[in-house]
């Protein structure tokens, strides 16, 4: 039986929501939750290795998807499309700044969900986009599509329901869904990674191509508990919509990625956004809080004729 390895290392390519399994095992909430035996000294050590020793080393821990287009994934469910691009995010989020970021620096306990803002730029979709967020949905899932689109839809609403954003499913595009379908904002497609991730996303300002919601077969094979492919949906159209892995804050104290981002509410442990073993508050449901529902409120207007605060944002849409 292959021996399971929740390898959560800060920095490198980490296990989005904590699962990397052998086809013969399930998740479980009870496996999931020994990811959280991983000594942080090792994490320090190894990821303190591989900024010394430079980029090739770097290269070597992260995970790069084995079919044609396949990118490579860091920060657990973040695709980076090339190798000079993975260069660029090597030299700029972790050469440049190992020093300054690793863990038990001073931060100010009033620092301010968090959105993607790669050198301080806010990535967004406009006022236009963001209320016209279609998607296909490969009818390659087979007997398993039924329950990608309901947790599609139930995903979906999770985030329209806190904000002024509304995803539509074209569905009349499913059967030729892919990368190469131009119609839609993104494609929801199956893939096997052997639980290298459970899913992945995109950011805003990625190209159509990038654009895809990529879900392992380990997600949809997950025995009874609070991680749900639902929750794992939530999770990932967060960052469909900009929002950033809440443990990148250094209030975490632990999995930091990098300072590619901007605070839109206060630190929040129990963030649909924060990963559960990186110090999180929350569990393995990943649900909206209000926090997270705020921010998305305070990026996309709120949901229209509700009653809120602007002031409570400290970026405004």
């Amino acid at each position: 039986m292959k021996t399971l390895n929740f390898l959560l290392v800060t920095y490198l390519t980490v296990i989005p929501i904590a699962s990397v399994t052998s086809a013969a095992i399930k998740p479980t909430d009870e496996l999931i939750e020994q990811a959280k035996v991983i000594s942080d000294i090792n994490d320090v050590k190894l990821s303190h290795k591989v900024v010394r020793n430079g980029f090739e080393e770097f290269k070597k821990t992260v995970y790069k998807e084995p079919f044609p287009g396949g990118v490579y994934i860091v920060n657990g469910d973040t695709p980076i499309a090339n190798e000079s691009d993975l260069r660029e995010f090597y030299e700029r989020e972790l050469a440049a700044s190992w020093k300054s970021v690793l863990f038990g620096f001073n931060i100010n306990e009033n620092t301010w969900l968090i959105v993607d803002a790669p050198q301080g730029n806010i990535s967004k979709w406009d006022n236009v986009t963001k209320r016209n967020l279609t998607y296909c949905i490969s009818t390659s899932f087979g007997e398993k599509y039924d329950t990608v689109v309901a947790a599609m839809h139930d995903a979906a609403k999770a985030w329209s329901d806190a904000s002024d954003v509304r995803f539509i499913h074209s569905s009349w595009l499913d059967p030729l869904c892919n990368e190469n379908t131009t119609d839609v904002i993104f494609d929801v497609r199956p893939v096997d990674v052997n639980g290298q991730y459970l899913a992945r996303a995109f950011f805003p300002r990625y190209e159509r191509l990038q654009r895809n919601v990529l879900i392992d077969k380990s997600a949809l094979n997950l025995s009874p508990g609070k991680l749900t492919l639902t929750g794992i949906l939530r999770h990932e159209l967060g960052h469909t919509l900009s929002f950033r892995h809440e443990q990148t804050r250094p209030e975490a104290g632990k999995c930091f990625e990098d300072k590619d981002w901007k605070p839109l509410t206060s630190y929040d442990g129990f963030s649909v956004m924060h990963y559960p073993q990186c110090n999180g508050l929350g569990d393995w449901s990943l649900n909206l809080t209000e926090k997270d529902k705020i921010g998305s409120a305070c990026l996309y207007g709120p949901v229209p004729n509700a009653v809120f605060d602007p002031t409570v944002c400290s970026i405004k849409g």
